[in-house]
């Protein structure tokens, strides 16, 4: 009676650590407690088509090749192009802000505590930031120009499950 006692535990044991190493198995790989979760990285193509569907104004060159991935430390997913800019950056912001609305996306509120180096010296923001929902996720555009007197800007967009993203 007692080895049919210690075989049931033995098994019932076995069984345990056998569900506990699945659970945890499948908790470790879907991001756990650091790093992106399956369902974050699989944002990166909607965020792609999203960059590809709001287009570029004409003149606009692709600089270089585009980049894609999930920040571990944020969670979220992002895409993003370099563009050289066109003759003049007026026409650059007309455009994104009229394909921005025409492909649903609405213009994010500026942040209470946004750092001083994202405004002119006039006090207006540098860049362009919109929302949205995809996919049930808070997702961001951003249209950012390059720093230290270079040439050209940035699209990417960002999302993330967990509220992670926000415009760059």
């Amino acid at each position: 009676m007692n080895d049919l006692r210690v075989g049931a535990s033995v098994v019932a044991g076995g069984m345990v650590f056998a569900t506990l190493t699945v659970i945890g198995g499948w908790w470790a790989l879907n991001g756990g407690i650091y790093g992106c979760t399956f369902a974050d990285a699989a944002l990166q193509d909607p965020m792609a088509a999203q960059v590809r569907t709001v287009g570029t104004p004409q003149g606009a060159q692709a600089d270089g090749e585009s980049y894609t991935g999930c920040d571990d430390d944020d969670r979220f997913a992002y895409f993003g192009q370099g563009y050289a800019e066109p003759s003049r950056r007026a026409d650059v912001v007309a455009y994104y802000r009229t394909a921005a609305a025409r492909n649903g996306w609405l213009p994010a509120p500026p942040e209470p505590d946004e750092p001083d180096w994202r405004h002119d010296p006039a006090g207006e923001r540098i860049g362009l930031c919109f929302t949205k929902q995809i996919d049930g996720a808070t997702s961001h555009l951003a249209v950012s120009w390059a720093f230290g007197g270079e040439q050209g800007y940035t699209v990417e967009a960002r999302a993330s499950r967990s509220d992670g993203s926000w415009c760059p």
